[in-house]
């Protein structure tokens, strides 16, 4: 429910970035904060791409992060992590801060200095102080021009939320979540043979991180690479007691392959998008331009965090940038 007519701060996002920003707030003794979430519940990532019972960590691909802020929590399984984080917000007296099933489409710094936010539901435009952006990397999906046959429909996705331990799987794209998706599979552990298929030769829409990880686990033999050939058409295959078929992948080069799963990563509404039309200056591969001290970037007053900054996946490196950025907007806020 949007109780004030203006706020102090007004996030978007409830992942780790958000949830830690709505608590650090509180503890700064800002009490009017929003949260807006697009997704029925916080940590919406996390319910979706986690499988039961998958671990939680704190660092990602062996990269160390300590907490600097007050949030915190303790390395565990998807679901016990939920609970760690139904608890904080319970215990931190913010549970009535987050506003659900709303997706903001545009933030716009008005002539009064103010952030203009606009969500999707009756609300219409929500007024800001200060606003953070926490939205991660996940976008609309495009869809390939080829016809997808009713029959082979389940397994023709455009996430992983189907897919199966040991099954056989063709991941489709050449940009960074393509990479995640492929290598993110790999290191679920869950059996699954993948390989990334990318129409290009090279991949160049991936930035260094992601291409180092899925370059590395190729030559491991952790994944499989098919560049360089597009895909012509996808067909069922019928095996006896097989339901739906499997998917018969025919590439325009006259080769084929039969896989369990399909999982195109083709692109769509990014947040680059969403950063350009709030006024983000964003580099080459699209990272929002910031201050790493204060998290806030070329739009005073306008703060980055989470994913949306790097590509490193980090919760603990979401949690710490929570804490930079509500700090600096605390000082400014006393003026």
């Amino acid at each position: 429910m949007i109780k004030d007519k203006v706020y102090d701060i007004v996030v978007i996002g409830a992942g780790p970035g958000g949830i830690a920003s709505a608590i650090e707030a509180k503890l700064a003794g800002i009490e009017k904060v929003l949260v807006l979430e697009k997704a029925d519940n916080h940590s919406d990532m996390i319910r979706k791409f986690y499988k039961p019972g998958k671990r939680v960590d704190k660092d990602w691909q062996g990269k160390k992060f300590e907490f600097i802020g007050n949030v915190t929590f303790e390395e565990c399984s998807k679901e016990e992590y939920l609970e760690q984080m139904d608890k904080k917000i319970e215990e931190a007296g913010v549970k009535d801060k987050f506003l659900y099933n709303h997706h903001v489409y545009a933030v716009a710094k008005n002539s009064d200095g103010l952030f203009e936010v606009g969500a999707d539901k009756e609300h219409g435009v929500i007024l800001a102080k200060k606003a953070i952006i926490a939205i991660g990397r996940m976008g609309k999906p495009n869809k390939p021009s080829y016809r997808f046959p009713p029959k082979i429909r389940p397994r023709l996705n455009f996430n992983l939320d189907k897919v199966q331990p040991g099954e056989k799987v063709l991941v489709v794209g050449g940009g960074d979540t393509a990479g995640e998706y492929a290598y993110g599979l790999v290191d679920m552990d869950i059996g699954c043979d993948v390989t990334l298929n990318y129409r290009r030769p090279e991949i160049v829409r991936m930035n260094p991180t992601n291409k180092s990880i899925l370059l590395k686990y190729a030559d491991e033999g952790k994944l499989k690479l098919k560049l360089g050939v597009d895909i012509e058409s996808v067909e069922p295959y019928e095996e006896e007691g097989v339901t739906p078929p499997k998917v018969k992948v025919n590439y325009k080069d006259g080769t084929s392959d039969i896989f369990d799963r399909v999982v195109y990563a083709l692109g769509g509404t990014s947040p680059v998008d969403f950063l350009k039309n709030s006024g983000i200056e964003v580099n080459e591969w699209g990272e929002p331009k910031y201050n790493p001290d204060t998290m806030e970037t070329n739009v005073p007053g306008l703060y980055t965090i989470g994913d949306v900054v790097t590509s490193q996946g980090s919760i603990a490196l979401a949690f710490n940038h929570a804490y930079l950025a509500v700090q600096d907007i605390a000082k400014k806020l006393k003026g």
